[in-house]
């Protein structure tokens, strides 16, 4: 017989300063059962937890209100907050996507850069690259108030981090990769692949692999 697939897991992971509606948004969209929260304010966790229970109730899954996990950041201004959120960020998933396994649950993440302070935000886009998981950023409610009525809306997806780390795995693995970048981008105007080819002295069968690669992340375009 046949055993049902669970449904996945959709986790956030936010920074969290002394503002707090960047929480409903993705709630809206997303319905996540968890939300890590990297913060050095306890209170804001406090006022997360109570807009769970009353304002953002409705914005809410089936499940009811997510479990809030606080992923304590001390003094979040300082040189080292940036490796501090990695540091933690790594130990996070490696906790979470063992417990997941084991209960036989998929997880699908999301990474907020909206939120703290501007270096937790850098911390949290280079983790979500490291890993691959998807980066979004929450526009501000009260400067676009006709996205307010479906608060879901004001979720902005930006691809180009998942797109960095296989990116930048791609030059590490191939020096011809990096050779053809360097030709295209000192090239003052569009290069056809019969001009690339001929300028490294390679066949026009062996460039065109090396442009769909790296053209899937992004990093070139037709």
């Amino acid at each position: 017989m046949a055993t049902t697939k669970l449904p996945p897991v959709h986790i956030l992971v936010t920074p969290l300063g002394s503002t707090v509606d960047i929480i409903q948004a993705p709630l809206d969209k997303w319905n996540p059962e968890i939300i890590f929260a990297f913060t050095s304010m306890r209170e804001s966790i406090e006022r997360v937890q109570e807009n769970l229970r009353y304002a953002w109730n409705s914005n809410c899954g089936p499940n009811g209100p997510p479990e809030i996990k606080e992923v304590k950041i001390e003094k979040p201004w300082q040189s080292n907050t940036i490796e501090d959120v990695m540091t933690a960020f790594d130990e996070m998933v490696e906790s979470t996507t063992s417990h997941c396994k084991k209960i036989g649950r998929e997880i699908e993440w999301h990474v907020s850069i909206t939120g703290g302070t501007n270096l937790m935000a850098i911390g949290m886009a280079l983790s979500a690259s490291t890993h691959l998981f998807p980066v979004y950023y929450t526009l501000p409610g009260d400067k676009h108030p006709e996205l307010r009525s479906k608060p879901s809306q004001l979720v902005i997806d930006i691809p180009l981090f998942e797109q960095l780390g296989p990116a930048v795995r791609l030059f590490q693995k191939s020096p011809k990769k990096v050779e053809l970048f360097e030709l295209i981008h000192g090239a003052e105007e569009p290069l056809t692949v019969e001009r690339m080819a001929k300028k490294l002295d390679k066949t026009k069968q062996s460039i065109y692999p090396q442009l769909d690669q790296m053209g899937n992340c992004g990093i070139v375009v037709k």
